[in-house]
């Protein structure tokens, strides 16, 4: 089987990510680097071996390369995903999609216009965790979805940030980063037509966003909830057996810590994003690193995800089956809807007014 070229723009940790995944691919390969920065791409070229070049355009127009994985700061995707797109490539897109809604749109028309596939991740809806609660809602096994709630303690303030990392005109900020990864967890296990945003952004006196709170209305009167805060004061991980959003046990199993939690050591799991619970008529399911916990009847069975693709592997499974042919989930589409739903939360926040949506997509019928 012939396998596909991968050219990545932009050598930063999410570049590095997506090479580690393609290292362990057998459809796609890495094909080359584009970064602008001259460190960068001396950085990328000692790492991979490979051909590195100066901008997206000349990565894109290499014959050698059939997918552009853009990971290059937000306000330029709109220009790099036009740039693949001209050259007949296909393109994955790190969230969110663009900054604004105008330049969603313009990047879903290029690649229509070229007739391309293009995706937007990955995100953490691309765990098997996930579509493990997301097959449940489907199935009707615990009767109708009622809501769904997801809940992130990190230290995200506490990193190094610039100050264009905090900056949501440029696409940054937390809501933009991160909360992009809940919401987008929502919209998958609810269906994916948001109907409205009611929420709000708390921070300090700069107006940096330190945290955020939001309600999301589905049709049938599902709700769901996303709540972030990046301080460090409190760490998800104890609450999710010591894994975090890279796959790794990260928290000790110690003495102090079973107590608080009773954390695994060893075993295969998946990342998870901080907590994801779901009630529904007849039960509930709380996501775990290796599945999901069914409570029903008074009874507690465990669903297993641990032979099934997570992240950056599902992603590739995705863009796989969507070059030959399939429906995926996440498009260029889903991903304008994320950013819309995303934008919104800002909207309500700065008005203290629910928010409706209009640009709304449903889980591609492939995943019901």
């Amino acid at each position: 089987m012939s396998t596909h070229g991968v050219g990545i723009a932009g050598w930063g940790a999410a570049g590095r990510l997506m090479a580690a995944a393609l290292a362990n691919s057998a459809r796609f390969r890495l094909a080359g680097v584009a970064d602008t920065d001259a460190a960068a791409r001396e950085r990328a070229a000692a790492e991979t071996g490979c051909r590195v070049h100066p901008e997206v355009a000349s990565l894109a127009a290499s014959a050698d390369v059939d997918v552009v994985y853009v990971a290059t700061p937000t306000a330029t995707h709109l220009p790099a995903i036009r740039a693949a797109a001209a050259q007949g490539k296909h393109v994955i897109s790190e969230k969110p999609l663009t900054t604004t809604l105008e330049d969603a749109r313009l990047a879903v028309e290029a690649a229509d216009h070229a007739g391309v596939v293009l995706l937007v991740g990955a995100t953490h809806s691309y765990h098997a965790p996930v579509r493990v609660l997301r097959r449940l809602v489907e199935d009707g096994t615990l009767g109708p979805l009622l809501s769904v709630s997801a809940n992130c303690h990190t230290d995200w303030h506490r990193r190094p940030r610039s100050a264009a990392d905090l900056d949501a005109a440029q696409g940054n900020g937390l809501v933009l980063r991160q909360g992009a990864h809940q919401i987008d967890v929502l919209r998958y296990v609810c269906g994916g037509l948001t109907e409205s945003v009611t929420g709000t952004t708390f921070g300090g006196a700069d107006g940096t966003e330190l945290g955020f709170s939001a309600q999301l209305a589905f049709p049938g009167g599902v709700h769901a909830s996303a709540y972030y805060i990046g301080t460090g004061g409190f760490d998800s991980r104890f609450q999710t057996w010591g894994v975090g959003e890279l796959g790794t046990f990260d928290v000790a199993p110690t003495p102090a810590a079973a107590r608080f939690f009773a954390l695994p050591g060893e075993g295969a799991v998946s990342p998870v994003f901080g907590t994801l619970a779901a009630t529904f008529a007849d039960g509930g399911a709380w996501v775990t690193p290796t599945g999901a916990l069914v409570f029903a009847g008074g009874d507690v069975t465990e669903i297993s995800a641990e032979d099934r693709a997570s992240g950056w592997q599902a992603l590739l499974a995705e863009l796989a089956e969507a070059l030959d042919g399939h429906p995926a989930v996440h498009t260029g589409r889903w991903g304008l809807a994320t950013l819309e739903v995303a934008l919104a939360l800002h909207e309500s926040a700065r008005t203290g007014r629910r928010v409706g949506l209009h640009h709304q997509v449903p889980v591609s019928r492939s995943e019901e």
